[in-house]
């Protein structure tokens, strides 16, 4: 009676395992891929002094301007980072749209620069990075 009851308990939970719970596997019949997300960033505004703070004075460094001349920069720099706010919060449009828009703003943005800066100038402004980098502090190793 012992080894029926072992024999039909073993049978059962080797069913048991057999059945799959969060549906098909992949390779199987019934299977539905899990939906692919855009992997492109999300465009998001920034803040103009912000961005401001950190453009300004690399471009003055790097082109050595008068105080004229960065005061043009600047304004030019305020309206395009509030032109970019406008266009990024506009959710009327699709976001490729708004990528396209912010591309031509780009666009339009280099060719303003042409007042104070030259072509030499200006292609090394589109190469530079404003980007703000946070160096790593490396951890001194214990001698023991």
């Amino acid at each position: 009676m012992k080894k029926i009851f072992f024999l039909l308990l073993f049978f059962n939970i080797s069913l048991f395992q057999a059945q799959q719970f969060y549906g098909p596997q992949r390779g199987q019949r019934g299977y539905i891929p899990p939906p692919k997300y855009d992997t492109s960033t999300y465009v998001v505004s920034v803040d103009v002094y912000d961005e401001l703070e950190k453009v300004l004075p690399k471009c003055i460094n790097e082109f050595k301007l008068d105080d004229f001349e960065a005061q043009i920069l600047k304004d030019l720099l305020i309206k395009k980072f509030e032109s970019y706010n406008l266009i990024v919060q506009n959710d009327d449009i699709s976001k490729e749209k708004r990528i396209d828009f912010l591309k031509q703003h780009e666009i339009d943005f280099i060719n303003s620069l042409s007042i104070i800066l030259s072509p030499d100038e200006i292609s090394k402004y589109m190469d530079m990075d404003f980007t703000k980098k946070k160096k790593k502090k490396k951890k001194k190793k214990k001698n023991e």
